[in-house]
């Protein structure tokens, strides 16, 4: 005659679930500390030749500017590749490492056929994510303007200014602002875009305001892909 089995004690079952507890974040732990000090084996490489120095196209034919900042070519890279999964504002195209925010700009010139500008800084920012941060919490809410390399001669000939930039700890990167205070907007439209999707605009539509007065800053986007940026334009009217 067989024994009948004894139900599990509510003892033993906690006893189970606090191993699998353990178990599961000793797994997690030594994830976390392969990825941050080992090489990505599953990552794809770029050699920092072929990330994009920042697209340019202004022919003055177009009422319209696209202005952006990327922090993708506006850092200074180490020699040999770049881990593209570790860089999580570079993105790989076609064999060329882009910024997602040059992304949205070439989709928006793409939807609207407006001006192209980079803003790049001449001092470019470090390569890892800690030294990038650690420099934008050293400039932001100080007057410090970083010099830039690229200058356009007017902008007089736009009516409007689509501005696309990361939202760094809620607000707009330094150069951003190097580039609004350098030019009279007044009586433009400008239309910013964020890349930040997680922290939405920001303060940024605020420090816009206030860098550029006698400008409309109207509702902008904070842009989770190439699409809705174009979406976006197609709803503000822009769309050619």
């Amino acid at each position: 005659m067989s024994k009948e089995k004894k139900p599990m004690s509510r003892g033993k079952k906690i006893g189970i679930g606090v191993a699998a507890a353990l178990v599961t974040a000793a797994v997690a732990g030594i994830g976390v500390f392969y990825c941050t000090f080992f090489p990505n084996p599953l990552a794809r490489r770029i050699a920092p030749v072929d990330i994009s120095a920042g697209e340019m196209s202004v022919t003055g034919e177009s009422n319209v500017l696209i202005a952006y900042f990327s922090i993708a070519n506006n850092r200074a890279y180490p020699d040999g590749e770049v881990d593209a999964v570790a860089s999580a504002s570079l993105a790989i195209r076609e064999g060329k490492g882009y910024g997602h925010a040059e992304l949205y700009a070439l989709a928006a010139q793409e939807a609207t056929g407006g001006d192209l500008f980079p803003i790049k800084t001449a001092e470019p920012y470090p390569e890892t994510y800690g030294g990038a941060f650690d420099r934008h919490r050293s400039e932001m809410g100080t007057s410090h303007r970083p010099e830039l390399t690229e200058h356009l001669d007017s902008v007089e000939g736009y009516d409007t200014v689509i501005l696309i930039y990361p939202n760094w700890l809620s607000g707009l990167p330094q150069p951003v602002l190097s580039f609004l205070e350098e030019y009279d907007f007044s009586g433009k439209t400008i239309l910013p875009i964020a890349t930040s999707q997680a922290l939405g605009l920001g303060s940024g539509p605020e420090q816009i305001a206030a860098a550029c007065p006698g400008a409309e800053v109207v509702d902008g986007l904070s842009a989770r892909s190439e699409n809705g940026v174009k979406e976006f334009l197609k709803r503000a009217g822009l769309a050619i």
